[in-house]
């Protein structure tokens, strides 16, 4: 029953005009959106309509979660969902908690998202079947310049899309043994690298935090996949043709003048 009534609630949703004035905030605050084809730009739209309508928006500090926001951070995530012929409009994220600036990553153990005794510093946090949890002074100029090559958007949902299996493991459900063993073996070799890099102290096109495990690795490549493909394209064309056939999107060919560039 709770399917069904999703499901038409989505319908009436997807049935209503597009606010013109969100079309205005997407092209404002999202390069992305103005890059994308118009068939890639409507499934945008429509992915932005329900994950506005069906997350709950949490301010954290006092802060205003703004309409504004929303579309940014909504827009950024359905950049993950554009492609993908089966997903769940990210049906484990019950809620997005927006801090205006960065906050203390609480312990994991902790049921709360605001621990003053927590030492690390964060931009970003995903939590599985829990919230994602931004840094609205990241989120905004990452969204209006993806060349800065991060997105914290992108990071945190990408994680989630790891979630979506029950295991953390930067593996996402895969639909054949075929494509789990490619991904195992692509990405396995690309991580092993970047650790040996690391290891050297050289210049990594990764983060370091990207070193830690193989769930940051991943999430790590889905920035670099949606921000500067043209750039983890050269550094690394397996992994890019990898991240090109999970998502179901080609952003090299949003970007041609940084292509050109190469």
């Amino acid at each position: 029953m709770f399917t069904w009534l999703r499901n038409r609630r989505r319908k009436q949703i997807l049935a209503e005009k597009f606010p013109p004035h969100w079309d205005a905030i997407l092209r404002k605050n999202v390069a992305h959106y103005t890059h994308l084809s118009p068939g890639d730009q409507a499934k945008l739209r429509d992915t932005v309509r329900i994950l506005v309508a069906e997350k709950m928006w949490e301010p954290a500090r006092g802060f205003h979660v703004t309409e504004e926001m929303k579309l940014t951070i909504a827009a950024q995530a359905a950049l993950l969902l554009i492609g993908q012929q089966d997903h769940d409009y990210f049906a484990t994220v019950a809620s997005i908690i927006v801090y205006p600036g960065q906050f203390r990553r609480p312990d994991q153990e902790d049921n709360t998202y605001e621990d003053d005794l927590a030492e690390e510093i964060a931009d970003g946090m995903a939590t599985y079947r829990g919230p994602v949890v931004l840094a609205w002074n990241q989120v905004q100029p990452e969204a209006r310049d993806p060349a800065m090559g991060y997105s914290v958007v992108v990071h945190e949902f990408a994680h989630q899309l790891d979630f979506r299996d029950e295991y953390t493991d930067g593996t996402p459900p895969l639909p054949s043994e075929a494509e789990r063993k490619r991904w195992a073996g692509v990405m396995s070799a690309a991580l092993k690298r970047h650790r040996a890099e690391l290891s050297r102290g050289a210049e990594t096109f990764f983060s370091e935090q990207a070193g830690d495990n193989e769930t940051e690795f991943f999430a790590d490549v889905a920035e670099a996949f949606f921000c500067t493909p043209a750039d983890l394209r050269e550094e690394d064309s397996a992994v890019y043709d990898l991240m090109r056939d999970f998502f179901g999107v080609d952003p090299v060919t949003w970007f041609p003048e940084r292509r050109a560039n190469l």
